[in-house]
């Protein structure tokens, strides 16, 4: 077993989605078989409470995700 991590901070639209999506298909049409997934880093963190200046700015949904 084999592992890709796509990585980035907390800009987003910088492409990592595009470029996970775009290796796995690669991998994929070549044979091998692909699982994509994504890791949510505040697992145990409420991240409506980070400052914007700090972390960028936060959509909280009503149900609390």
């Amino acid at each position: 077993m084999k592992y890709i991590l796509v990585t980035g901070g907390v800009i987003s639209g910088i492409g990592k989605g595009i470029i996970a999506s775009s290796i796995g298909t690669i991998l994929r049409s070549n044979g091998f078989r692909v699982t994509s997934i994504k890791i949510d880093p505040y697992i145990n963190i409420d991240a409506g409470t980070f400052s914007p200046y700090e972390h960028g700015e936060v959509f909280v949904l009503d149900d609390g995700g």
